[in-house]
């Protein structure tokens, strides 16, 4: 055994994989001769440096092997065409595991960089009720979404939204909520609250049903709201104010109902729209004259526009998804 280099055991005595027997076979092998322990150690180095890579990382082999050469010049023909063997064996296994250490890094930067992402959507004309991985609750409304990484309830719990949606979130003071959404973020103090922004809304809505949460712009709150509290953002003027309501009217949606108190037409169309899935088009005389108060549940949009010719002078047409709405005054 002397010369024969017993390949296949020290591999699996690197791997912690070898056999009692297995590893008999290796100590008698180490024994026959001083050399064989000193290569087996060499052996050793090159499988550490080359399988313990946490950042990019590109050893020296060349290094390496005039280090075991050094260790075994003088010791004959023999000896000269072991450490070959040896030396070729070993530089193939060094290319597989750094072909396999850089393609370990580049996969964990990548996903590092490009996190996982869950997006939940509510289409047009329908709500989706969503249960995070924390178990909080949230209803969104039609034509909205909610984004949230891989990181969730990890340290923190932070959710994107676009459009509507109603939170019940759980309490975790380990774990701080944020929803964010516009310039704003909701920072939650386990609540239960409504956000409204729409991209073609040119308000911006927070409105708290129970607990506390804190507006903040950027890395500085702006107030904390409490029950009946509401935030309005207005995106043409670019100010905040901040106002009483009724929470059970703005969140009515998720009930599968609308209600509506003194809202300007052109805000009740747009509710319209997002709650049958259609698209209305209104005659610019009609924006700005009316203002509404009345409940939608189960009624159709036939119905629904049927009432509102009760209260205004109007006419409508309905084609498919378009709807036309127009002045008879």
């Amino acid at each position: 055994m002397k010369n024969h280099i017993p390949w296949n055991i020290i591999v699996k005595t690197l791997k912690d994989e070898a056999s009692p027997e297995e590893q008999a076979i290796l100590e008698n092998w180490l024994k026959e001769d001083e050399e064989h322990f000193k290569i087996f150690a060499e052996v050793q180095d090159v499988d550490a440096l080359t399988s313990s890579l946490p950042t990019p990382f590109y050893p020296d082999k060349e290094k390496a092997w005039r280090k075991i050469d050094r260790r075994t010049r003088g010791s004959g023909q023999k000896r000269r065409q072991m450490v070959n063997r040896l030396k070729y064996s070993a530089a193939a296994v060094f290319l597989l595991l750094v072909s396999l250490a850089v393609f370990w890094i580049y996969q964990t930067n990548t996903y590092n960089e490009y996190p996982q992402v869950t997006e939940i959507i509510a289409p047009p004309g329908q709500k989706v009720r969503v249960v995070l991985p924390d178990s909080s609750l949230v209803w969104l409304n039609s034509g909205s979404s909610l984004k949230y990484n891989r990181n969730y309830n990890v340290k923190k719990r932070e959710v994107r939204l676009e459009g509507e949606a109603f939170f019940d979130v759980k309490k975790n003071q380990a774990k701080k909520f944020r929803v964010q959404t516009g310039i704003f973020s909701v920072n939650v103090y386990g609540t239960a609250f409504n956000v409204k922004n729409y991209d073609n809304d040119f308000l911006q809505e927070i409105t708290v049903s129970e607990g506390k949460v804190g507006i903040a712009h950027g890395t500085k709150e702006l107030k904390q709201l409490t029950h009946g509290q509401q935030a309005v953002y207005n995106k043409e003027t670019k100010k905040i104010t901040f106002i009483h309501t009724d929470p059970e009217v703005v969140s009515s949606w998720r009930n599968n109902e609308l209600k509506f108190d003194n809202t300007p037409f052109a805000e009740v169309v747009k509710y319209l729209e997002r709650w049958y899935g259609v698209n209305i088009n209104i005659e610019s005389s009609l924006i700005g004259k009316h203002n509404y108060t009345f409940k939608i549940k189960t009624e159709s949009l036939t119905e629904m526009l049927e009432k509102i010719k009760l209260m205004t002078p109007i006419s409508y047409e309905i084609n498919g998804k378009d709807v036309k709405i127009r002045d008879t005054h």
